[in-house]
């Protein structure tokens, strides 16, 4: 990386991995925000059988994949809409992706969460 790069501060060191800046500050606050973050029934958002993936790429689009804990209950739909929405209005975050796997018909929980 130049000299430039560095002083414009358009990368960080994390992990030691360079990542821009978008990506850091993505990433801090989503990091924050899905922390100690429950769904309706009760489970933390950041729990293996729900998280399923998370990736922010370096322009600071955040893609999460989500395992609702019961399939076609309005309540965590709901919630996935919210937590978009939240994710969207951080610092940093360019766009937010939700998609929704492990349940029947996960392709219009996605549609429903991300119109």
């Amino acid at each position: 990386m130049s000299d430039y790069g560095r002083f414009m501060g358009f990368t960080h060191r994390m992990g030691g991995m360079i990542v821009s800046r978008a990506k850091a500050t993505a990433q801090k606050r989503l990091a924050r925000l899905l922390r100690g973050r429950i769904e309706p029934h009760g489970k933390e958002m950041t729990d293996e059988s729900i998280l399923k993936g998370v990736e922010v790429d370096d322009a600071g689009i955040v893609q999460l994949w989500v395992q609702p804990t019961r399939a076609h209950c309005p309540c965590c739909i709901n919630d996935l809409m919210e937590l978009r929405s939240e994710i969207n209005q951080q610092k940093g975050v360019l766009a937010c992706h939700i998609e929704v796997v492990g349940v029947p018909q996960a392709d219009r929980w996605t549609a429903a969460i991300n119109e």
